[in-house]
Formats: structure tokens, C-alpha cells, sequence
């Protein structure tokens, strides 16, 4: 749905150079972001709708492996006060049945 990115990997041949141009491109993606609200009345392109891919607004964490271990880190807002940033932990550990039900 980007074209940008599209652009990217279209022109990559090698599957290692193509993952590595994914990796740098999607690593600075911290947001899963949704889709733009569809109006009502504007009908553009009625005929050819965009496809979205139904993000759902969500902060994403960094994932660190760690040995055979995978630990997250959520990223903190600069906004946010003392009293929250303590409650969160800055790195845990995610369990195997974790990973098995988030993919």
C-alpha cells in the first residue's frame, strides 16, 4: 500500500539485499498505522478503491534477542510523566505462548 516502499524493493533482486532494504525501511516504523477514514462524500475513484492494510493505531516495541531469549522495549512518549514511566517496565522478557499467539 506504500509506494514508496513498493518502489524500493521492486528494482532488488538478490532475497538478501531485498530483506536488508525491508529491515532499513521498516525499522523506523514505530506506529502500526490505520487506515484514512473513507469519505462519504467524495467519489474520486469510485471505481478503483485503495486497498488499506487495517492497522490498528497500536505503538509497536522494539524486539531484542538475547541468546535463545527475546526481550521488548516500548519506546516512552516524551510527554510522559515520572509516575507512569515507573509502572512500565524499560525491558521484559516474552514468553514463547506470547510469541505463539501474537503471530
Amino acid at each position: 500500500s506504500d509506494p514508496n516502499f513498493a518502489d524500493k524493493i521492486r528494482h532488488v533482486r538478490d532475497p538478501k539485499a531485498r530483506m536488508a532494504v525491508v529491515w532499513a525501511h521498516c525499522k523506523t516504523k514505530m506506529v502500526c498505522e490505520s487506515d484514512e477514514p473513507k469519505e462519504e462524500g467524495a467519489e474520486g475513484d469510485a471505481d478503483e478503491p485503495k486497498k488499506g492494510h487495517g492497522g490498528c493505531g497500536h505503538v509497536q516495541p522494539l524486539v531484542r534477542k538475547e541468546g535463545l531469549k527475546l526481550f521488548v522495549q516500548y519506546k516512552r512518549p516524551k510527554d510522559e510523566d515520572e509516575d507512569v514511566k515507573s509502572m512500565q517496565p524499560d525491558k521484559r522478557l516474552i514468553t514463547p505462548s506470547e510469541v505463539y499467539t501474537t503471530f
